[in-house]
């Protein structure tokens, strides 16, 4: 894990600027927080390229905006995360700015290559396969930033403008502005002002909540389906007629366009809505489209406790089609929706019991067991010492060698094994709490990787994922 440290000797001067910039006369661009300027760096017998970035002194968070920038990414290194190469504080009084000073990457920004009249080159487009590679990369380096660094960092303003291609369109992700650091434990953080875009903050932030690493979970789905739409904006009805409007659509008109989203992703029916211009290059790859749209749809749930547990999950589960693997959970929904074992050599179903949350139980409570109950079959976990938020990380293999039905039912029970005052003091057992998953459930609404709740009313949950494991057979 990498500790973030003090800050690097990357301090340049307000001339080297100049210089490197030719007086900022060739401006790349602009965003809300300044403009964007390409120049030159020499770095011993080599010249860089670099694009320095000045944050008007003017703008309401402008040095929080160039302070949690430089703080946030001085000390990490990641393949597909910008690296800084200086900055510089230059102020003056009739104004000045911050600056700071990254490698340019020559294919620019994700959005000129997947959103029409966004000033990239003229018919030209990312293909599927770099699309797909995209999305990989950014959830590698969200993995990174939210699990490998020490305190956890959350980007919060996860967009493609932010996302940079290098010279092997490879995703870097880029603009730390608006970047926090949590405590050691990654919990969330609070904070009074709602920055980021539009379409891509999760709703959560709007109600008053703490920032977490769910919202960075919830802004990189939205980016998975501007890869799939390649358009800016999407928003269809139940017949699948696109009414975005400008500013937002409803909470209502969101749940309408994710529910005929999962409908077709079910009817295996994704084809017809995916970008044109990717249609009629005939080189999409079906399974992983669906993969895609799948892995979105879980990441832009409303509530944050029904997206996957964290980004770590959400790579996996992409992962498991990018590096051809036959087992995962894409692979058991896509045959779960055709009614099917997941197989045709047959296999295990595999559920894997992570931990609980908010257990309550008696006071005579010696341990707790989690239980599994799957087509007259049950299987039972090690006890583990009372807790309110008691730690199993067991698995349990179901075989399956005929078709599974929609209405099969996995039961998960929690319980409590207590002393009972009886002669030889035997143990008792009490059910703290259960859930019952049916199977129409993990297909119609892709619950594969989940934290569900075990009473009606309370806060208790358990964390449940199911794997499907092809039993391989020789030909």
């Amino acid at each position: 894990m990498r500790k973030l440290g003090r800050l690097p000797n990357v301090s340049l001067t307000y001339e080297d600027l100049i210089t490197a910039t030719n007086n900022f006369g060739d401006r790349l661009g602009r965003g809300g927080s300044g403009s964007v300027f390409k120049g030159s760096l020499k770095e011993g017998s080599t010249t860089l390229a670099v694009a320095v970035k000045r944050i008007d002194w003017t703008t309401e968070y402008g040095k929080q905006y160039f302070e949690a920038e430089i703080s946030t990414i001085a000390s990490v290194r990641h393949v597909h995360l910008i690296r800084l190469r200086g900055y510089c504080r230059h102020m003056i009084e009739s104004g000045g700015g911050f600056y700071v000073v990254y490698d340019l990457l020559p294919n620019g920004s994700l959005d000129t290559w997947i959103f029409p009249g966004m000033g990239g080159p003229t018919g030209q487009f990312l293909s599927w396969k770099l699309r797909y590679e995209v999305a990989v990369g950014v959830a590698r380096a969200l993995v990174y930033l939210h699990h490998d660094c020490s305190p956890p960092i959350l980007h919060l303003d996860v967009k493609p403008p932010n996302i940079l291609l290098d010279v092997q369109f490879r995703a870097v992700l880029s603009d730390f502005g608006l970047s926090k650091l949590t405590s050691e434990d990654g919990s969330e953080v609070r904070s009074k002002h709602i920055r980021g875009t539009p379409g891509y903050i999760a709703p959560e932030l709007y109600q008053g909540k703490p920032s977490s690493a769910k919202c960075d979970m919830y802004s990189y789905g939205q980016v998975l389906l501007d890869l799939f739409f390649g358009q800016l904006s999407v928003c269809l009805d139940q017949n699948g007629k696109d009414i975005y409007l400008e500013g937002g659509n409803s909470r209502l008109e969101q749940q309408t366009f994710h529910a005929f989203m999962r409908e077709r992703l079910t009817q295996k029916n994704l084809m017809g809505l995916i970008d044109k211009r990717l249609r009629e290059d005939g080189k999409v790859d079906e399974k992983e489209a669906n993969s895609l749209v799948y892995v979105a749809l879980c990441c832009l749930d409303e509530e944050p406790n029904n997206r996957p547990p964290d980004m770590r999950n959400v790579l996996h589960m992409l992962e498991t089609y990018s590096t051809g693997k036959p087992d995962g959970i894409g692979a058991m929904v896509d045959r779960l929706a055709e009614g099917t074992v997941p197989s045709p050599n047959g296999g295990l179903l595999v559920i894997k019991l992570h931990e609980a949350q908010n257990i309550e139980f008696q006071d005579n409570t010696k341990n707790l067991i989690a239980r599994v109950k799957f087509k007259g079959e049950s299987d039972e976990t090690s006890p583990v010492k009372k807790s309110i938020n008691p730690k199993w990380k067991e698995e349990f293999s179901f075989s399956l060698e005929e078709a599974l039905h929609r209405d099969d039912e996995l039961v998960v029970d929690v319980l409590s094994q207590m002393y009972t005052p009886t002669i030889g003091f035997q143990d008792s057992y009490r059910i703290l709490g259960l859930v019952k998953i049916n199977l129409s459930d993990v297909i119609e609404k892709k619950k594969t990787n989940e934290m569900y709740s075990l009473t009606e009313f309370g806060e208790e949950k358990i964390h449940i994922e199911l794997e499907w494991r092809p039993e391989w057979r020789p030909l």
